[in-house]
C-alpha cells in the first residue's frame, strides 16, 4: 500500500506558516518502518487542493490519505478529505492531532474519516499501517478511533505516550520540502529582524506538560525529555543540511530543572546561531538568564496570561504577580527580547481584574506584552466549562465557526463585548513604542521575487539607531514589529515608513488583488472547475501571479 502524508493548507505559496513538525515525525516513524510514503506540502503549491491531490493519488497510486492537526483547522483538514473521497471513494483517509484526540466521535460524525489517531501518532500510524497492509485485524491496534460496519463508535484501546523519545527519527523534513520552507524567511519574518540572515528552524526537545492551565488542551502530562545529545544530532543535521542560522525550541515547557538549560546553552554557543524558547516565569533567575544570553538566546516565551493574582489562580497557573514582574525585569535587563500575552475573559474575571491587567499593560509598554481575548477550544477545561453551562450549544456548528470568543465572565455580554473592543483597540495602539525610521533604501537585489530594504531605525526606550538589513515586505498592514537591537524592546514601526518606495497604487492592487485569488484558491475547491470553465479568470490570474513575483 502507499501512504500520502498531507499537510492542511495554512498560506499559499512563498508565505510563512508554522512547519508541520507532527506530520513530519510521524512520516519520518512510518518510512523507518519501511513503508511506501510519500509527502505533499500544499503551503507550497496554489492549485486547488483537489488538483494536487489529484496528481498524487493517481501518479502514486496513493491508497490512504494521512493528514491531521489541531481543532482550529478543522476546514483544511475537511477540504483535504472531501477532495480525498472525491478523487478516489475507496481511498483510506487517516487523521490525527488534537482534533481526533480532544473529541473522537465529534471529528468523526462530522469529517470523511476512516480513522482517528488518538494522542501520539507515530506508533499507531505505523501499527495501522501494518494492519491495513497485512489485512490484520484493526480491533487490536491501540490508540484508534473508527466507526464499524454496524456504524458504532469504537474506540480500541489505550495506547502509552511514548517512553524513550530518543528512539524516534528526526522529523521528516526532505519530506515536506523544508529546504523551500527555510528560504522563505526574511528578516521580517516573525521575530527574526535582530538577525540579518535568517534560516530558521523549529525543533521539539520534549513532550507534553506537567501544568494543567485551565485554558490549555495538552492530553499528555506525561513530561518526557529528549536527551540533549539526541537534540544535538538533530540541530547537527539542520545546521549542515539548511544551514540554519536561528532555532525556535518548540516545547511547551523547555525545561524544569536548570541544569538542563545551562548545559543546553554552554553547548549551543559554539554554533554561533540565535535561538528562542518557552520558559516559566518562576525558573529563570539572574544567573541563568546571563547563561541563555551569552549563549546566543535571543528570545523567551512566558506564559504571563494575567497580572492578577485572582485570575492566575483560577487559570491554575501555579505562578504569581509577583513573579511575573521578576522575571519580565530580569529577562529586560539580561538584553533578552520578551514574547507574552495578557488573555481576558477567565470565567472568574471581573471589573476589578480586568483593571488591574489593564493598568499594569499600560504601565509596561517596555515589555511588549500582547493583549487578547482567551480562546475557548477542545477539550480544555474552560471549554467543558462552556458546555456544561451551556455557553456552546452546539459543538460542531462552534468548530465550523472556527471557535470564535464567548463570554465565560459573569459579565453582562455588553460589557463583555465592550471589553473585548476595548483590548483590541488598545493592542493595536501604536503610539506605544513608536520607532522612529531614520532612513530606508531599495537594494538591488531580490528576496524570493521581493525587494530587499536596508532599514535604520531609532528606539524610543534606549534612543539608540540601529541598521536592519535584508527587510522583505510581507504584507501592506500599517505597522510591523521591530526588535530593538541594543536594548531589544518590541517597536511598532509604519509599513509605509520602512517601505515607501513599495507604496504606489500599482502594488497595493496588485498585492491585495493576488492575495485574493491565493486565498480564494486556498479555500474554496471549486476554483478548478470555475478556471476550467472559464479559462479567462485563469488566465488574468496566473498573469498577476507573475507580474507580483517579479515585481
Amino acid at each position: 500500500m502507499n501512504f500520502l502524508f498531507v499537510t492542511p493548507k495554512d498560506a499559499y505559496r512563498g508565505y510563512i506558516y508554522e512547519f508541520y513538525l507532527g506530520l513530519a515525525y510521524v512520516s519520518s516513524y512510518m518510512k523507518h518502518r519501511g513503508f511506501n510514503v510519500f509527502c505533499l506540502n500544499t503551503c507550497h503549491c496554489d492549485d486547488p487542493i483537489e488538483q494536487q491531490l489529484s496528481e498524487y493519488i493517481n501518479n502514486k497510486q496513493i491508497d490512504v490519505i494521512c493528514t491531521g492537526g489541531m481543532s482550529l483547522k478543522f476546514r483544511q483538514i475537511s477540504v483535504i478529505l472531501k477532495a480525498a473521497k472525491k478523487i478516489k471513494s475507496k481511498i483510506i483517509t487517516v487523521v490525527g492531532g488534537a482534533i481526533i484526540t480532544s473529541d473522537p466521535r465529534l471529528a468523526l460524525e462530522n469529517m470523511q474519516i476512516d480513522f482517528g489517531i488518538i494522542g501520539e501518532g507515530e506508533e499507531t500510524m505505523a501499527d495501522l499501517a501494518d494492519a491495513l497492509c497485512n489485512e490484520r485485524d484493526v480491533n487490536k491496534v491501540k490508540g484508534l478511533a473508527f466507526f464499524d460496519k454496524k456504524n458504532n463508535l469504537m474506540v480500541t484501546e489505550h495506547r502509552c505516550p511514548i517512553s524513550d523519545l530518543n528512539a524516534l527519527p528526526i522529523p521528516d523534513y526532505e519530506g515536506f520540502e523544508y529546504g523551500y520552507f527555510v528560504n522563505m524567511f526574511a528578516p521580517t519574518s516573525r521575530n527574526y529582524n535582530i538577525l540579518d540572515e535568517v534560516r530558521p528552524a523549529d525543533i521539539i526537545a520534549s513532550r507534553g506538560c506537567p501544568f494543567s492551565c485551565t485554558f490549555c488542551y495538552h492530553p499528555l502530562k506525561e513530561y518526557r525529555q529528549r536527551s540533549l545529545d539526541n537534540v544535538f544530532k538533530e540541530i547537527d543535521y539542520l545546521v549542515e543540511r539548511y544551514d540554519i542560522t536561528a532555532l525556535g525550541l518548540m516545547d511547551e515547557l523547555f525545561a524544569i530543572k536548570k541544569e538542563r538549560m545551562y548545559e543546553f546553552a554552554e553547548r549551543i554557543k559554539k554554533y554561533n546561531i540565535k535561538w528562542g524558547t518557552q520558559l516559566r516565569v518562576s525558573n529563570v533567575d539572574e544567573k541563568s538568564l546571563k547563561a541563555l544570553k551569552d549563549s546566543g538566546a535571543y528570545l523567551i516565551s512566558y506564559g504571563i496570561e494575567s497580572l492578577s493574582d485572582k485570575i492566575l489562580k483560577s487559570m491554575q497557573k501555579k505562578i504569581t504577580k509577583v513573579q511575573i514582574e521578576k522575571a519580565l525585569k530580569l529577562t529586560r535587563d539580561a538584553k533578552i527580547a520578551i514574547q507574552g500575552n495578557i488573555i481576558f475573559g477567565d470565567p472568574e474575571e471581573t471589573e476589578e481584574t480586568i483593571k488591574e491587567s489593564m493598568e499594569w499593560w499600560l504601565n509596561h509598554p517596555e515589555y511588549g506584552v500582547n493583549l487578547s481575548m482567551i480562546s475557548t477550544l477542545p477539550d480544555a477545561p474552560i471549554y467543558r466549562y462552556a458546555i456544561a453551562n451551556g455557553l456552546i450549544k452546539n459543538k460542531i456548528q462552534y468548530m465550523k465557526q472556527g471557535f470564535p470568543i464567548i463570554n465565560l465572565t459573569r459579565l453582562a455580554d455588553r460589557r463583555f463585548n465592550e471589553i473585548r473592543k476595548f483590548v483590541y483597540n488598545f493592542n493595536q495602539d501604536a503610539t506605544r513604542y513608536r520607532g522612529k525610521v531614520i532612513y530606508s533604501k531599495k537594494e538591488p537585489e531580490k528576496h524570493n521575487g521581493k525587494d530587499v530594504f536596508s532599514i535604520k531605525i531609532e528606539c524610543p526606550e534606549c534612543h539608540n539607531a540601529s541598521e536592519y538589513r535584508n527587510m522583505v515586505q510581507f504584507s501592506f498592514d500599517e505597522y510591523i514589529r521591530i526588535i530593538c537591537r541594543d536594548c531589544h524592546a518590541r517597536l511598532r514601526v509604519k509599513t509605509k515608513e520602512c517601505f515607501s518606495e513599495n507604496f504606489t497604487l500599482y502594488n497595493i492592487v496588485i498585492f491585495n488583488m493576488i492575495r485574493a485569488g491565493r486565498l480564494f484558491i486556498m479555500r474554496y475547491s471549486v476554483a478548478k472547475s470555475i478556471f476550467s470553465k472559464y479559462p479567462i479568470f485563469k488566465r488574468i490570474y496566473c498573469k498577476i501571479n507573475k507580474m507580483r513575483r517579479t515585481g
